[in-house]
């Protein structure tokens, strides 16, 4: 798939909001700088460590530089890392899974946004990329959960992240769980970055800098890379104490709040910028690594206006990395691909439901993953859907979503959905007239889907567990629409900066590698770009961060590497 974008001059002004145009200097003898590393990661989360983690196990003296404390949307997030192909997880699973089945799902789910071969190698990677994690003190577990679920219940860390089970995915691929949570409670994601920055702070060649934040490239004449200038915050002990407690205070709010996370977070902000700015002298690479953009709402209004509503989820990810990228050249792509997230289960009951757009038709299989129920609703007319149920059905699902049968970032949302976002009528008539649909399209849906219940044959092929008659009044319809802000629904952005997909290398608008500026995770174009399912981006952050980290390490200054030579041909060797 081609969708390169050029950006305009709106879109170049609010990718470039929180970074300044690149500083010319003739020589690199004519800046004063502060310091000097072979390669420097700018932004720290899962992508960020994994570059500096690999670069350093190459050779690399390496200067990680990160605006506030680390982590980013890794650290807030589930800590699911999807991986498959026979991981040592799936086995002791009794899990039955294999590098081409692998891939013959993923092409579902990628459509194309990477190469085959890009895809093919990422696959064929995944088991050594889940030890390479292990190694580096992740922990993770082979218990497996059967049931359909967002994220799984606690004591279970191996399960179906996303379509496996689904039509028509099972269709082209043998279903297998590949999601692998981090072992832990709760959302894990912190766990995973916590083992993740524990090693590169041992390592000797890693010097990991919070609260700087990189404003500008510096660049010679002719273009050519030299450092990076950023501010850094003071630091005074005390100071530095305040600020990272005033950040993780902040982090609090990251799911249902962020708007006040944000506010919070302004005192941090204001305290950096009492510090100085520094230049730091790269010889080898620089990598960007700082996230998307779905906290720049003016650029995701711009490029995404549908997707505004949702919660932006991060650490306030505002497209930094890919303005930088931007102002030495990089070409982007795929900046319209948002991921919004509408999960109605846990319970699973709610999956027995019927999804139906504004006119009462009923438009895909409610089993489906989240965000692919999402990109459902949001490619009809209206952008609205509603989850139609029974008496018999909503009293099952409020038994299972009480407090104590589900953990609470489960149960509320349920509980949000049965209670705040549903309408109730007597009959489908009276449904169809208090939600304005067509009282004979919902009838006719209600039909075919009590009629696919009783003989086994669901018109979308849902799975015949998630089936169940919709026939005992009242009747209930839930509206499950991204813009229902009643029931929180988060959104990250998927496209970024255009790279060389053997190297990570950021390419300009003729397709050229800029040569020593990489992209990895959500700041570049990766597996993910098309659409999300839960740790297909954490993956790409490891294997796109590790295939950076590696490249800019064993890059001679003189010129790029081979492009023959894949990075996964160095870590294997």
């Amino acid at each position: 798939m081609n969708n390169e974008q050029r950006p305009s001059s709106r879109w170049r002004q609010q990718l470039q909001t929180a970074v300044a145009p690149p500083r010319v200097v003739n020589t690199a003898g004519e800046c004063q700088w502060h310091g000097e590393t072979q390669v420097a990661v700018v932004g720290y989360g899962a992508a960020g460590a994994s570059a500096a983690l690999q670069a350093a196990e190459d050779g690399a003296r390496v200067t990680v530089l990160d605006r506030l404390n680390g982590g980013g949307a890794s650290a807030l997030s589930g800590g699911v890392v999807y991986a498959g192909g026979g991981t040592r997880f799936q086995q002791q699973a009794g899990e039955q899974d294999s590098v081409e089945n692998m891939l013959n799902y993923l092409r579902q789910e990628t459509a194309g946004v990477v190469s085959e071969e890009t895809l093919r190698r990422f696959c064929e990677h995944s088991v050594e990329n889940i030890d390479w994690l292990q190694a580096h003190g992740v922990p993770f577990s082979g218990t497996a959960y059967n049931d359909k679920a967002s994220y799984p219940p606690e004591g279970y860390f191996l399960y179906y992240s996303g379509n496996e089970t689904c039509m028509p995915y099972r269709q082209q691929a043998t279903p297998a769980k590949r999601g692998h949570r981090t072992a832990g409670e709760d959302f894990t994601g912190r766990v995973l970055f916590a083992s993740l920055h524990r090693s590169a702070s041992m390592h000797e060649h890693i010097d990991i800098q919070p609260h700087c934040e990189v404003q500008r490239l510096i660049v010679d004449r002719d273009h050519r890379l030299l450092g990076v200038e950023y501010l850094q915050a003071p630091t005074q002990p005390l100071v530095r104490c305040l600020m990272a407690l005033t950040n993780r205070f902040a982090n609090r709010f990251a799911l249902f709040s962020p708007q006040l996370g944000g506010l919070i977070r302004r005192l941090v902000h204001l305290m950096r910028r009492c510090g100085q700015v520094r230049c730091l002298r790269v010889t080898q690479g620089i990598i960007l690594s700082t996230g998307g953009f779905v906290f720049n709402r003016p650029l995701l209004a711009q490029v995404a206006p549908d997707y505004t509503v949702p919660l932006p989820l991060g650490e306030e990810c505002n497209g930094s990395g890919i303005g930088l990228g931007v102002s030495a050249g990089g070409a982007v792509a795929h900046l319209e691909r948002i991921s919004a997230w509408r999960f109605f289960s846990p319970p699973a009951d709610m999956l027995k439901g019927m999804v139906v757009d504004k006119t009462g038709q009923r438009i895909c299989n409610e089993d489906l993953y989240g965000a692919t129920t999402a990109d459902k609703v949001m490619a009809t007319e209206g952008k609205r859907a509603y989850l139609i149920m029974d008496q018999t059905l909503i009293d099952q699902c409020k038994r299972a979503a009480r407090p104590g049968k589900l953990p609470w970032h489960a149960w509320l949302p349920a509980r949000l959905f049965l209670n705040a976002s549903s309408v109730k009528a007597q009959s489908p008539a009276a449904l169809a007239e208090a939600c304005g649909f067509d009282a004979d399209d919902l009838q006719r849906s209600l039909e075919t889907y009590n009629a696919g219940v009783h003989s086994g044959e669901d018109q979308f092929g849902k799975a015949g567990k998630y089936m169940q008659p919709l026939d005992q009044g009242p009747f209930y319809a839930i509206d499950i629409s991204i813009s229902n802000t009643r029931v929180p629904c988060h959104a990250i952005t998927l496209g970024g900066l255009r790279v060389n997909e053997g190297t990570g290398e950021v390419l300009n608008d003729r397709g050229e590698p800029i040569s020593g500026l990489y992209a990895a995770g959500r700041t570049a174009v990766g597996i993910c770009s098309n659409s999300y399912l839960s740790g297909l981006s954490l993956a790409d952050c490891v294997f796109s961060g590790r295939r950076a980290g590696v490249h800019a390490a064993t890059r001679n200054t003189s010129g790029s590497k081979q492009q023959t030579e894949t990075p996964e041909a160095s870590l294997a060797s």
